[in-house]
């Protein structure tokens, strides 16, 4: 009977460790709705904290206020996140694009214009140093995100992945400038990316008391089977 009364409060603690480190919220895919901001106070969020494999929406070449999507995004310290437009299938970015990634500051990190290996589609890759947002955002070829002191990227054409080395690199993204005829449907694969903040990085409120009450049921059971064995 003592050993079966230290159980029952055993199994309530590993079901509650369990829904804290556990990620519920399954992302996937992302789809763009109504039309994601071109500014990180704009971007399109996404509830959850799920994996995102791809986000999928289109830019409009017609018009001067949907060349450029932005995407709010979460890394994780030390994993290796990747954003391309080059793997996606027939059906998306049969135009020429853009990829750049900013920080929660809004301040420019990474841009492509042109794969190296197979554009005109772009392909980006990152390691951050800390756990994080980031913003993820595809423009049209030739359409250059901006700081107040100009440029943040610099010239992207005939040019490998380039860090914030334009003008304008030390400043955080305020607007876009120049105009682009390139835009359609696109699919952004990503991998490392994630919608809300991961459980090993910070542990939901309401699992982490789920957890304390299984480690408060097994503490009151071992004082009860200590009284009954004294």
């Amino acid at each position: 009977m003592k050993i079966a009364e230290i159980r029952i409060p055993l199994l309530a603690l590993s079901s509650a460790l369990v829904l804290a480190f556990s990620n519920s919220a399954q992302a996937s895919v992302i789809t763009e709705a109504g039309d994601a901001g071109k500014l990180t106070s704009t971007a399109q969020t996404s509830s959850g904290s799920g994996a995102i494999d791809a986000i999928r929406g289109s830019l409009l070449s017609s018009s001067s206020d949907d060349y450029a999507d932005i995407f709010r995004i979460y890394l994780k310290a030390g994993s290796v996140f990747s954003a391309t437009t080059t793997l996606s299938s027939f059906a998306y970015n049969n135009f020429d694009t853009s990829l750049f990634l900013f920080n929660s500051a809004g301040l420019g990190v990474v841009a492509n214009d042109d794969d190296p290996n197979v554009g005109p589609t772009s392909t980006i890759g990152y390691t951050s140093a800390t756990s994080d947002y980031y913003y993820l955002a595809i423009a049209g070829a030739g359409y250059t995100p901006v700081s107040a002191s100009g440029a943040i990227f610099g010239d992207l054409i005939g040019q490998d992945q380039v860090g914030p080395t334009g003008t304008g690199g030390g400043g955080a993204l305020t607007d876009w400038s120049s105009i682009t005829s390139e835009g359609d449907a696109y699919e952004i694969l990503l991998s490392g990316a994630f919608a809300g903040p991961q459980a090993a990085d910070v542990p939901e409120p309401a699992s982490l008391a789920l957890a304390a009450l299984g480690l408060g049921a097994l503490r009151a059971s071992r004082r009860r089977a200590a009284r009954r064995s004294a």
